[in-house]
């Protein structure tokens, strides 16, 4: 038998405050063909056995079951997608429903600082407005509001918005890394966005974004680590695995290095990465970084499922292009990197996304102190030259001429990038990381508190977007760099403490897990 059905989810709602049940966790069941089969079995006899496919089989509360006409089948097999059970022989020809937990626990934090914890609960609420569901059932994660016309999801605004999902309800993740493996081209290329419609309208500025494929491997990367699960990476999405999409990723970036090097090149003019408002090209040091630690997260998924070979050139290559970031990058004169370097020379600008260099760990040891501290001018309360007070951390400075100041990409604070350089300052100890992580959120609260999670800010410009959804970054930023939750491919992390006093967070899914994690004041 063959046939179509809409999956049936059994669910239960404990009495907490922290549980809810959510539409993105319920299944959809697509098809069901049942057999009899009189073979094989232990105990002789014949069994009916059942096929069901569909969409969000699996979640963080556990395997579900199968009942058909009153019996509970026994499960051969569960994965996200399929479900293999048998009943007894009568039940031959019957519906299957399949019962899921559609509990969602949310995370929750105890702690002293007022503003810590109320940016966290707004962060959990942004990142779960942020998941959606197609037709078919099948969930992916958006920008915000800013960004639905037509719907698309981001790799790089994904990515920032899934450190956060991770900690809630991995399984969306795992979705999201199908849809985008979608995105990536044969030749390895990747766009900024997927169209959630394969045939809806493409815009030529989505086309091979210089951040867009390192963003997919980073993300595979830390699906794995906060879940163990490195099935993922043997998928299969438009004919090849995401283990060889990876591979064509890394294979393209190399590519666009025309001068030997090991760093990619933008062309001239290209608005192909965040900054797609203002062109940048050469050797960005944003993208370069961005690829050094793409080569590093992948060659540590190579050892992960035995391919040491490639593994050790992924990590030979690594090396090379940390190298040349340094003897290239590095302005030395005045402790900071260039942004970005051509055949023309390099631009002599400080910039917020530079401070990945630090948290990736680009920038040589001997220099990493005087770059945090050089990071420091960007702070409106420290560069006196930037008008309107004390108002949060400059993406850019000097600004870009020809373009309005303290307008969307020029001369703005944009929280994804706050959460980078606290982050990387958090990492290392720097006692300067409140700041960035916070003031964002303070003055917008304090100007605007209507608004939750914009994706900038400005003094003079209003329209920064509500419910941004990688403007939860300094939140995750804080979890793993601040407290030490941040597991590596075996699930292992550091000793964790808080910076700001005893810290408790409940409900924190870590290493496919749903825990309760206490960090005490060091």
């Amino acid at each position: 038998m063959k046939g179509l059905w809409i999956g049936l989810a059994l669910f239960f709602v404990p009495m907490l405050v922290s549980a809810e049940s959510v539409d993105f966790l319920r299944v959809k069941v697509t098809s069901v063909e049942s057999s009899l089969e009189c073979s094989g079995w232990s105990f002789g006899g014949c069994r009916a056995v059942f096929l069901i496919e569909g969409v969000n089989f699996q979640n963080m509360n556990g395997q579900g079951g199968v009942n058909v006409g009153g019996e509970w089948a026994e499960v051969l097999r569960w994965t996200s997608d399929t479900i293999v059970a048998t009943a007894s022989e009568e039940q031959l020809g019957k519906m299957p429903i399949v019962s899921i937990d559609t509990t969602l626990h949310r995370p929750s934090i105890k702690t002293s600082d007022e503003t810590i914890a109320q940016m966290f609960d707004e962060s959990v609420d942004v990142a779960l407005a942020s998941i959606k569901t197609n037709t078919d059932g099948q969930r992916y994660i958006v920008a915000g509001p800013k960004y639905g016309n037509p719907e698309r999801t981001y790799y790089r605004d994904s990515y920032w918005t899934s450190g956060m999902i991770l900690m809630i309800e991995p399984s969306v993740v795992r979705d999201q890394i199908l849809l985008l493996a979608r995105g990536v081209e044969e030749n390895g290329s990747a766009p900024s966005a997927v169209t959630i419609e394969e045939d809806a309208p493409q815009l030529a500025l989505w086309t091979d974004h210089y951040d867009a494929g390192s963003y997919f491997i980073m993300m595979v990367h830390d699906y794995i680590a906060w879940t163990g699960d490195s099935s993922v990476m043997f998928e299969w999405v438009d004919g090849r695995t995401v283990l060889d999409t990876m591979k064509a990723v890394i294979g393209h970036q190399l590519l666009m290095d025309t001068d030997g090097d090991r760093l990619p090149e933008k062309p001239e003019g290209s608005l192909q990465d965040w900054l797609d408002t203002i062109p940048r090209g050469g050797e960005v040091l944003y993208n370069v970084v961005l690829f050094y630690h793409a080569l590093n997260t992948f060659a540590e998924l190579s050892d992960l499922v035995g391919l040491p070979a490639q593994a050790r050139m992924l990590k030979s290559t690594g090396r090379a292009v940390r190298d040349s970031i340094n003897r290239e990058l590095w302005n030395d004169e005045k402790g900071y990197f260039y942004e970005r370097c051509d055949a023309a020379g390099c631009v002599d600008r400080i910039t917020n996304e530079s401070s990945l260099a630090v948290l990736y760990g680009v920038v040589e040891e001997e220099n990493r102190d005087r770059f945090l501290e050089s990071l420091l001018v960007l702070e409106s309360r420290v560069n006196r030259k930037v008008r309107y007070g004390d108002w949060g951390v400059l993406n850019a400075w000097p600004f870009y001429e020809g373009f309005p100041e303290y307008v969307y990409h020029n001369g703005t604070d944009w929280p994804f990038l706050d959460g980078i350089n606290a982050g990387a300052r958090l990492l290392y100890g720097n006692d300067d990381w409140y700041y960035p992580m916070t003031r964002w959120w303070e003055y917008d609260n304090e100007k605007w508190p209507e608004r939750t999670l914009p994706e900038n800010i400005s003094p003079i410009d209003q329209h920064g977007g509500d419910y941004q959804a990688w403007s939860v970054n300094p939140i995750t930023m804080f979890i793993r760099y601040g407290l030490g939750v941040n597991p590596d491919l075996s699930g292992v992390f550091s000793e964790v403490s808080s910076p700001i006093g005893d810290i408790r967070i409940e409900n924190i899914v870590v290493n496919g897990q749903r825990q309760s994690i206490d960090a005490p004041a060091r």
